[in-house]
């Protein structure tokens, strides 16, 4: 997948869980319009935008046919937060897809994934995706600390595979 596609998609998903677009799973053809804008805004050329506008819709599909998608998106919190901070003692500025503020009060730092896996090794491409996250989550969950006073746990979310994965970003 070209990072023009990963990021046409993640833009629309992050915007999704913002509450700017549609919200249930009958309202998602109505969403192509302005999934079709903000991809032209985006730089991305009319060859690509219907492909990328069908995997949006999936995205979103998914995320509402599934109990934790949907805990993701709903609720307290925020999506695409922009903060800088020190971290490991240089200047660091980062973009949270989304903190969502459980009923406990508990923070969640949780970075969306649109990308699919299609081998037969499902644990080891999630395992795979795990380790190579894991410091870009450490990072971002040291920056949020420093913001807000409190400690994140972190997840990666993929919507495609409707699976939601805690991410242990302590340092052993």
């Amino acid at each position: 997948m070209t990072s023009q596609l990963r990021v046409g998609i993640g833009t629309d998903v992050h915007a999704f869980a913002e509450g700017r677009a549609a919200a249930d799973v009958q309202s998602l053809p109505q969403h192509r319009p302005v999934t079709h804008r903000w991809l032209k805004e985006m730089g991305v050329g009319d060859e690509m935008n219907a492909d990328i506008g069908v995997r949006v819709e999936n995205a979103l599909r998914r995320i509402l046919e599934d109990e934790k998608g949907r805990w993701v998106i709903n609720g307290d919190g925020h999506a695409e937060i922009g903060l800088s901070g020190v971290y490991e003692g240089t200047v660091e500025s980062v973009i949270l897809d989304r903190v969502r503020i459980d009923n406990q009060g508990v923070h969640w730092i949780i970075d969306y994934k649109t990308s699919t896996h299609e081998g037969g090794d499902l644990a080891g491409f999630l395992q795979a995706e795990t380790d190579r996250y894991r410091a870009q989550l450490r990072k971002y969950a040291a920056i949020y600390s420093a913001y807000s006073g409190t400690d994140a746990r972190c997840a990666l979310y993929f919507p495609l595979l409707q699976t939601f994965l805690e991410i242990d970003v302590s340092r052993h």
